[in-house]
């Protein structure tokens, strides 16, 4: 089982999930999702509401993104961090740092910050600006 070897043992990895809540009202385009620092690409689980050909999030829906790291060693530490940018914000998370830079018209906050040394989970909620 190779999910069980990720988090056990010799071979343990640090691993993010981030999950982002559309709760604009209007569809969020997700424009990249990548793990800057890490060993595995940057996965996704979207809710129905997600469009994957234009990469479209309709209001009300949620995309849990996954990743981890290479195994620790002498020369690297195994860090995780991954780079989220969609038309409404742009959020950088690791297991030691967080941020998130709103664009304008919208506003971006955590729900949920839960970080540990070896993983961190976030929840963010994307919320248009009323006028």
């Amino acid at each position: 089982d190779s999910w069980g070897q990720v988090f056990s043992g010799l071979s343990s990895r640090r691993c993010i999930t981030a999950g982002l809540i559309n709760g604009t009202g209007h569809d969020v385009q997700i424009k990249s999702t990548k793990l800057v620092e890490g060993g595995s690409p940057c996965y996704s689980i979207p809710s129905k509401e997600f469009n994957a050909e234009q990469g479209l999030l309709k209001p009300g829906g949620c995309v849990l993104f996954f990743g981890w790291g290479v195994v620790p060693n002498l020369l690297q530490a195994g860090n995780v961090v991954m780079s989220i940018e969609t038309n409404a914000c742009e959020v950088d998370l690791s297991i030691r740092s967080n941020s998130s830079a709103a664009k304008a018209g919208y506003q971006v906050g955590f729900l949920e910050k839960s970080v540990s040394e070896w993983w961190a989970k976030y929840w963010l909620l994307v919320r248009k600006l009323r006028s």
